[in-house]
C-alpha cells in the first residue's frame, strides 16, 4: 500500500474504532470475526452460501489534514453445507437385559452308513449285514438355517445295544479325534454342516454280536472361534466353543462272518447224525 501512498497500518472497518492489525511476513492482515453486526458486517445468504460483507478504509501515509480515506469493499462467502466424523468408533450390541426368553428346538440331525468312499449310496435304514474287516462310511448331516455354525464330532463309538449310554463302549472318536490312527479316518469335521469319517469294522470285544454306532455331536460358530479339530499324532487336543447336539445312532450291523459260521456247524451236526 506504501506504493499507493497509504499507511498500511491505518485502516479500520465499518465501524471507525474497529480494526484488528496483524503482520505475517511482511504482510499486513485486516480480520474481524464472520458475525453478522460485527465491526459493521452485513449478512446475506442463498441456498448454498453465507456472505459476510464489510469494507476496509485506509488513510494516506502524510495525513496532516483532512483527507479522504479509500474504501476497499470485501466479502467472506462461506458454504452452508459441510462434512464431519465422529472420532470415537461406536459398537453396536443387542440389550438382552430384562427381556423375554424361550428355548427351541434342537438341530436335526441324521446319521448313515454308505456303501463307498464317495459317501454317495447309503445303506437302507435299518438291518445291515457287513463282513469282519470291511470298511465302514459313516455321514453325519444337520439341518440348520445359519450357516455360520458348523458340526463338529465329538465322541463316535460302537455298543452292542441301541442305547448310547451303554457301559461297554469301543471309540472310534475321542474328543474329537481318532482313537485308533489305523483303524479310523476322519474325512471331514468342523468345516461344514456335514461330518463323514470311515473306520474298520472289526469284532467288538471278540463278541458276535449286533453293533451299533452312535456320534455325539456339537455345532460350532466358525466365525468366531476355529471349529477344525486339531489332532496331533501323539495327543489330541481340542477346545470346546461348541453347543451339544442329541447323539445320533445307526444300526445295527452284523457279521456275515457270524452267520457263515452258525450255518457249517448246523451242516456238521447234521451230517454226523446221518453218519451214526
Amino acid at each position: 500500500m506504501t506504493s499507493f501512498g497509504l499507511n498500511a497500518f491505518s485502516g479500520n472497518l465499518a465501524v471507525h474504532n474497529c480494526s484488528w492489525v496483524r503482520v505475517r511476513d511482511g504482510v499486513v492482515w485486516y480480520e474481524v470475526d464472520a458475525q453478522e453486526g460485527a465491526c459493521g458486517n452485513t449478512l446475506r445468504t442463498n441456498s448454498t452460501h453465507a456472505i459476510y460483507s464489510n469494507s476496509l478504509f485506509v488513510y494516506p501515509l502524510n495525513n496532516t489534514y483532512f483527507t479522504p480515506s479509500v474504501r476497499l469493499p470485501f466479502f467472506c462467502v462461506y458454504p452452508l453445507d459441510t462434512d464431519t466424523s465422529l472420532n470415537v468408533a461406536i459398537s453396536p450390541f443387542l440389550p438382552l437385559a430384562g427381556g423375554l426368553s424361550g428355548v427351541g428346538e434342537p438341530a436335526r440331525a441324521s446319521m448313515s452308513l454308505f456303501r463307498n468312499s464317495n459317501f454317495t449310496e447309503a445303506y437302507p435304514a435299518g438291518w445291515v449285514s457287513l463282513p469282519v474287516g470291511s470298511p465302514l462310511f459313516v455321514g453325519i448331516s444337520v439341518e440348520e438355517r445359519d450357516t455360520g455354525f458348523v458340526v463338529v464330532l465329538e465322541d463316535c463309538y460302537s455298543t452292542h445295544s441301541p442305547n448310547s449310554s451303554d457301559p461297554a463302549q469301543y471309540f472310534l472318536i475321542q474328543n474329537k479325534c481318532p482313537a485308533d490312527r489305523r483303524q479310523v479316518s476322519v474325512v471331514e469335521n468342523g468345516s461344514s454342516l456335514k461330518a463323514r469319517f470311515s473306520a474298520l469294522f472289526f469284532l467288538f470285544q471278540g463278541d458276535y454280536q449286533n453293533v451299533y454306532l452312535h456320534c455325539n455331536l456339537s455345532l460350532c460358530n466358525r466365525r468366531t472361534h476355529n471349529c477344525v479339530p486339531f489332532c496331533s499324532s501323539r495327543t489330541h487336543r481340542s477346545v470346546s466353543h461348541s453347543i451339544p447336539v442329541k447323539p445320533l445312532t445307526i444300526g445295527p450291523i452284523t457279521c456275515e462272518y457270524e452267520l457263515q459260521s452258525r450255518f457249517r456247524s448246523d451242516v456238521s451236526v447234521q451230517s454226523s447224525k446221518q453218519n451214526y
